[in-house]
């Protein structure tokens, strides 16, 4: 099978405004505006033709689906009420939207109503972590455990179902990550890894996913949506590279990054 997971993250009303999920200026790079994201779903649509994105909540799905294209939304901004399932609804769409279980409720993010709407509307509603920690591969086992156990009970409260999907906060994957993911009964869990082919561990399906942020050209777009070869390679290098960086540098990585984009506000 040949999964392409695209991670978006909100959708802003426009350029300038800020209004869902995270602040600063490293988390709005990340966003798009209403118009970019409408461009984006035409684009999609085109290069799906008839079919349309793949909804996943367990393994036998994962493995079955063959060549798909599957939508995910991290953080659970109040954006994936306001704006993204009203564009997702005309064309019958299904995504996955990942929340951080302690900003539930709070300003910009979505209200538990909310994540009740969006899965009677059929979307897999799933974890991003309780507390979205910055480096969670770097998290104690038992801090691990806690982040996905906590969460996933939060929402199994929150919907009155079980919750079986989660995608990783920041990009800091690793095999502990996933087994601790596992052990809390996660069977789905998408990572930042830009790759499509889907791995097992411990029984859990394990998706990587490729970015889309507010500088991700149309034509990246239309490149991964197609299953072609030359955006996927082109993330799978910056991404080694980023990786080595990330791992070499630890905490500074993190304070270097976002004084780069303090700088380019």
């Amino acid at each position: 099978m040949r999964l392409t997971a695209l991670i978006y993250h909100d959708v802003l009303p426009e350029a300038g405004s800020d209004d869902s999920g995270f602040v600063g200026a490293d988390a709005r790079s990340y966003k798009l505006t209403a118009t970019q994201f409408h461009r984006h779903l035409e684009l999609i649509a085109a290069a799906l033709g008839s079919k349309a994105p793949a909804w996943l909540s367990e393994p036998a799905a994962a493995t079955t689906a063959g060549e798909a294209l599957v939508l995910t939304f991290d953080d659970g901004g109040a954006s994936a009420v306001t704006r993204i399932m009203p564009a997702l609804r005309p064309r019958g769409w299904r995504a996955h939207f990942f929340v951080t279980t302690n900003f539930i409720g709070t300003r910009g993010f979505v209200m538990p109503e909310g994540l009740r709407e969006l899965h009677a509307a059929g979307h897999v509603v799933g974890s991003h972590s309780a507390s979205h920690p910055l480096r969670m591969s770097s998290l104690p086992a038992e801090a691990l455990c806690r982040e996905w156990r906590d969460s996933r009970a939060r929402l199994e409260d929150v919907l009155g179902a079980p919750v079986t999907t989660a995608s990783v906060p920041g990009g800091y994957y690793s095999r502990t990550v996933a087994a601790a993911a596992a052990q809390a009964g996660i069977r789905v869990l998408f990572t930042s890894e830009p790759q499509r082919s889907v791995t097992m561990v411990d029984g859990m399906a394990v998706i990587g996913r490729f970015s889309v942020t507010q500088r991700t050209p149309d034509g990246a777009v239309v490149s991964l949506a197609s299953g072609q070869h030359a955006e996927a390679l082109r993330q799978r290098l910056m991404w080694d590279v980023k990786k080595i960086a990330k791992g070499l540098g630890g905490k500074a990585w993190l304070a270097a990054r976002r004084r780069l984009f303090e700088l380019g506000e």
